[in-house]
């Protein structure tokens, strides 16, 4: 695999997309038509190639309103997707209301599945208004600033997310705002220098 960058765009060259990459850039393809979008947390360090399971892929929406909800719930209906926490559409967007994830897979299938949240602190929306473009053969994924990525996995702290964020800085690392790395670690009160991360 070999990463091409220019501006905000990530072209990825000689990987072969995935199950998984196929699934999120059709879900994706539908989404965009109604709200603008960013792919945040793990499957982004999968994306990249980091070789790892994941249940779910998060995505961050802007708010929209309910006429406009419904649209895209009809529409992921009629492409044969269905939501794991509600048959309702009002439910659904009550749940997003109130801040919470609402869950979406295939038909007959629950993992994997896609979470959407509206984007709600001041970390979400720079990840949205700030996002790069990861390009996979003919398709296309908005993607949370790699700096941003990186500086919130530290965050959360786990084994698998240090991994995440390990993987991310070592494959970027030529590419790296380090000035915007430093800031995201600051906000959140992370130190990377333990794992070889530094600003």
């Amino acid at each position: 695999m070999e990463l091409e960058i220019k501006g905000r765009d990530i072209s990825i060259k000689n990987k072969v997309a995935s199950k998984l990459d196929v699934y999120v850039i059709d879900f994706i393809n539908v989404l965009k038509k109604y709200v603008d979008y960013v792919v945040v947390s793990g499957y982004v360090s999968i994306l990249f190639g980091r070789s790892r399971g994941t249940e779910d892929t998060d995505i961050l929406i802007k708010k929209i309103d309910f006429d406009t909800f419904i649209k895209l719930y009809n529409e992921l209906i009629e492409r044969n997707y269905w939501f794991l926490n509600a048959d309702n559409p009002t439910e659904l967007y009550g749940m997003l209301e109130n801040k919470l994830a609402i869950r979406a897979a295939a038909k007959d299938t629950v993992i994997p599945n896609i979470e959407i949240k509206f984007v709600k602190s001041e970390l979400d929306i720079i990840s949205l208004n700030e996002h790069r473009v990861a390009k996979i053969g003919n398709g296309s994924i908005n993607i949370s600033p790699v700096e941003l990525q990186i500086a919130f996995k530290l965050y959360l702290g786990s084994d698998k997310d240090i991994e995440d964020a390990i993987y991310l800085y070592d494959i970027f690392l030529e590419h790296l705002n380090r000035v915007k790395l430093k800031q995201y670690l600051n906000i959140l009160k992370v130190n990377g220098a333990n794992y070889g991360i530094t600003v």
